[in-house]
């Protein structure tokens, strides 16, 4: 079984409009969201064994604060190709990631991001599939199982959703 995590880079900042779009950094809510959903992440039964993370600043910010917990341990793998990439972009980076991870995550852009979601939801839970089909929010995460020996194997509407959070669901949840 392999188990593939889906990551949307947390909120950005779009106070500097002559700022690139692949130079935009995080913003201060961004980078809280992205301080506790990788202490979500790394402290989870989801605890990835490679991460492959698009090069825009904020998906890089996003990844940092869970590369800085994991170390050395887990391979962070930059692709350019991740930057607002469609789903067959994606499904390619995802199929050529190493067999020996079983937990995969990826961190990168809507709308791939969401189309690939739902590409992959073979048949998710209605509350999954509404929140999936409304966007995956800044921040948002989803892991999805499937019955594959090998990542070159994942198909399109093959992955069952086992998990769909948002960081300030997951930051309430925390706190209660």
């Amino acid at each position: 079984m392999k188990r593939l995590c889906l990551w949307r880079h947390a909120k950005s900042d779009w106070g500097d409009p002559a700022k690139d779009d692949f130079d935009r950094p995080l913003n201060a809510r961004g980078a809280k969201a992205a301080e506790f959903m990788a202490g979500y992440i790394t402290n989870s039964t989801y605890r990835p064994d490679t991460v492959l993370c698009s090069t825009a600043a904020r998906a890089r910010e996003t990844c940092a604060p869970l590369a800085a917990r994991l170390g050395n341990r887990v391979p962070i793998i930059y692709r350019d190709e991740l930057y607002h990439a469609m789903p067959d972009a994606m499904l390619d980076e995802i199929r050529r990631a190493p067999d020996t991870a079983q937990t995969l995550l990826l961190v990168a852009h809507n709308p791939g991001l969401v189309l690939l979601a739902m590409a992959l939801a073979e048949d998710p839970d209605e509350e999954t599939a509404l929140r999936i089909a409304h966007g995956v929010p800044t921040g948002g995460f989803i892991v999805f199982e499937f019955d594959v020996e090998r990542w070159s194997d994942i198909a399109d509407g093959k992955g069952r959703s086992v998990f769909f959070g948002r960081p300030r669901d997951l930051m309430t949840d925390e706190k209660t």
